[in-house]
């Protein structure tokens, strides 16, 4: 693949001449996106074809930043693909400024996790997508926050909200979706997971709860639920149902509960 480009300002064309080995050593793409971009390429250049794809680059020169190129297939007479004529935009302010809009409304303002509303899409959309693969959804609930509330001042207990927060980071990150379901209730839904593996999870979480937060003259205490994924035609309410009426069978004993 023969790969050129020039830019308005400076009209010398830049040509890459064998493009499949140049971008193993100096991509011009972001190693995460190069397979889809080199995938559009290689397709388009086969099947006439027209679209845009936005990607990580550095063609305008520097750091990766986000680019839009609106390309089409050129054919002969025949229909066959002779090249693909492509124009690159610089796009990197607006998808930044896009994912940050973004960002600003599906998170919690206090602890960053995903806020009610987006953890149920995302949960709800991958379930979909996913109707075989194995998953388990644990809600968290502290017990007594207004008693701590009152006794300790709500500066503190948003500290403890942080602090509980950094805490089911601290054990559930990169294995599924963290969010905050509003008050003091946190929805944990593993990918992959099994239910023994959960429980270790929820075990190392309860104890750091109660060694690390020591605001209070009692440890923290907490309730938890756990549901499984059972069946392709579970859905997300269903799970979370279960786990909530997991929670509550427990609530106050500092306990967990499996349904």
């Amino acid at each position: 693949m023969i790969f050129n480009y020039n830019f308005p300002d400076n009209k010398e064309r830049k040509v890459i001449e064998d493009y499949h080995k140049y971008v193993e050593i100096s991509p011009l793409v972001h190693p995460d996106h190069l397979k889809k971009f080199m995938d559009i390429l290689e397709e388009a250049s086969t099947v006439p074809m027209r679209g845009e794809m936005e990607y990580l680059s550095k063609v305008s020169g520097g750091e990766f930043q986000w680019h839009r190129t609106y390309y089409s297939s050129i054919t002969d007479k025949d229909g066959k693909v002779l090249s693909v004529l492509g124009r690159i935009q610089n796009v990197h302010q607006l998808t930044t400024e896009r994912q940050e809009m973004i960002h600003r409304v599906e998170t919690d303002f206090l602890t960053g996790f995903y806020n009610e509303g987006a953890a149920t899409e995302k949960i709800t959309r991958w379930m979909k997508e996913n109707p075989t693969r194995e998953a388990q959804l644990i809600i968290v609930n502290l017990d007594d926050f207004k008693r701590i509330n009152d006794a300790c001042g709500y500066v503190t207990g948003d500290e403890i909200l942080k602090d509980t927060t950094r805490i089911i980071e601290s054990c559930f990150a990169g294995k599924g979706i963290l969010s905050r379901f509003g008050g003091v209730k946190f929805v944990i839904f593993l990918i992959d997971e099994s239910i023994r593996g959960a429980q270790t999870h929820v075990d190392e979480m309860v104890q750091k709860l109660t060694e690390e937060i020591t605001y209070m003259e009692q440890p923290l205490c907490c309730s938890v639920g756990i549901a499984s994924r059972v069946s392709k035609y579970d859905e997300f309410e269903d799970l979370l149902n279960r786990a909530d009426n997991a929670l509550y069978t427990e609530k106050g004993k500092a306990k967990t509960a499996v349904l």
